[in-house]
């Protein structure tokens, strides 16, 4: 089951804050904070840096030097036998002078960016999970995401539920609470149920792949074949039902259908441009009009180097989309701030909406109008199976038009 778990700042609660921290020798740790971590190593509670490093976006130091600075964090701390489960950083800042980090970002606290990326990765339950901090965007980034706060400081307030001088002073507390109220850690009670939270999101039902080395790559590949039949039979067919049925209705009328992804997401939106406006059309009356808005690397990184690379899909929907055309979103993990912002605008705008999504689907999945689901944990899986049922579905609509002799003539 989910989990609670312990999202921590990094300057001002692990580390002393000396001021834009960028480099090894500037490390100090505060007295008592790695017994505090490895308190909560010892009780199962996954901890999570979640820490603003603005000092990218102002050129004091760059992103190499962080993750320096994060290595020797963790090194300092297995020397007191403790660890971090996940180091998570905004390089952003609005007012920064450097170009690709200059920018907002839904990751600088107090927005929910971070905390949401390690509840994926580490299937934590965030409304049963703790923030702690010395600044009021900490406190904020528990109040976004339904957590409980601990406010590090001599003054309290914040919206904290209770404030302690340092990490180690508040360690017990948070302990006592977690374990207390039973949310979150697959502990189990004196009659040996479980007491799940009613926010937490079950694990997923399949064991996480891969879990451990292989020794050859016949073995590796034989169990990612084997996961890969799992993560297509997991698809609802009825989804598949409701998507062909959008697509097909788009192309009878005209309507343009715009696709975008990020990643390998972007080549399966790229190649359903070409299955549908080359492949539907082999053999068949239809003529789809189909835009990649993942395609155009000269206006991407127009867009992003301008506007925020959150805009590089929304920028061109709203140049070139209708009321009535169609916004087909891929995306693995369903979250990414420009895949939502798109499907918001084309929801609001009068665009039907198909998401393909992955992990737990994320905010595209909740917002689409058909939702194709892969539950699948894997990032290589799902867009396997993504590609599979675009392959799919372009074949079926293409299919759906021909007659019976065309169809056994013709190769697909």
């Amino acid at each position: 089951m989910a989990r609670a778990g312990i999202l921590l700042d990094r300057d001002g609660t692990i580390i002393v804050d000396h001021g834009y921290v960028g480099s090894v020798e500037r490390v100090e740790f505060i007295e008592g904070s790695a017994d505090a971590i490895a308190a909560f190593n010892a009780a199962g509670v996954p901890v999570v840096v979640v820490t603003n490093q603005a000092g990218v976006a102002r050129g004091f130091y760059g992103p190499e030097d962080v993750n320096l600075v994060h290595e020797h964090i963790a090194e300092r701390l297995a020397e007191h036998g403790a660890h971090v489960d996940l180091f998570l950083y905004c390089p952003y800042h609005p007012e920064g002078t450097v170009n690709g980090f200059a920018r907002r970002s839904s990751d600088r606290k107090p927005g929910p960016g971070m905390a949401v990326a390690a509840a994926e990765a580490l299937d934590l339950d965030l409304a049963s999970s703790w923030v702690v901090g010395d600044r009021p965007e900490d406190m904020g980034l528990a109040a976004a995401i339904g957590a409980s706060a601990v406010f590090l400081g001599a003054e309290g307030g914040h919206n904290a539920t209770v404030a302690f001088p340092d990490l180690k002073s508040a360690a017990a507390y948070i302990l006592s609470h977690i374990k207390g109220n039973g949310r979150g850690n697959g502990h189990t009670n004196g009659n040996g149920s479980g007491r799940l939270d009613a926010k937490a999101a079950p694990r997923p039902a399949r064991p996480k792949f891969p879990a451990q080395p292989s020794d050859n790559a016949g073995s590796y590949c034989g169990g990612y074949f084997s996961e890969l039949a799992h993560a297509t039979a997991s698809i609802d067919p009825v989804q598949l039902d409701k998507a062909a049925a959008l697509l097909l209705e788009a192309h009878d009328r005209g309507a343009v259908i715009f696709s975008c992804g990020n990643g390998g997401s972007a080549s399966i939106a790229n190649h359903l441009q070409c299955d549908h406006m080359k492949g539907v059309a082999n053999g068949t009356a239809l003529r789809p009009r189909v835009v990649s808005l993942s395609a155009n690397i000269e206006l991407l990184t127009a867009i992003a180097n301008d506007d925020g690379y959150e805009n590089v899909f929304l920028h061109q929907l709203q140049a070139q989309a209708r009321p009535g055309d169609v916004l087909f979103a891929i995306s693995s993990s369903g979250r990414s701030a420009n895949i939502v912002r798109t499907i918001e605008w084309a929801r609001g705008h009068g665009l039907r909406t198909l998401a393909f999504t992955g992990f737990t689907g994320g905010r595209a999945r909740e917002l689409a109008e058909v939702a194709v689901h892969v539950d699948c944990h894997n990032y290589g899986l799902v867009e396997d199976a993504h590609q599979a049922a675009m392959h799919a579905l372009a074949q079926y609509i293409r299919q759906s038009c021909m007659t019976p002799d065309a169809v056994a003539d013709l190769i697909f």
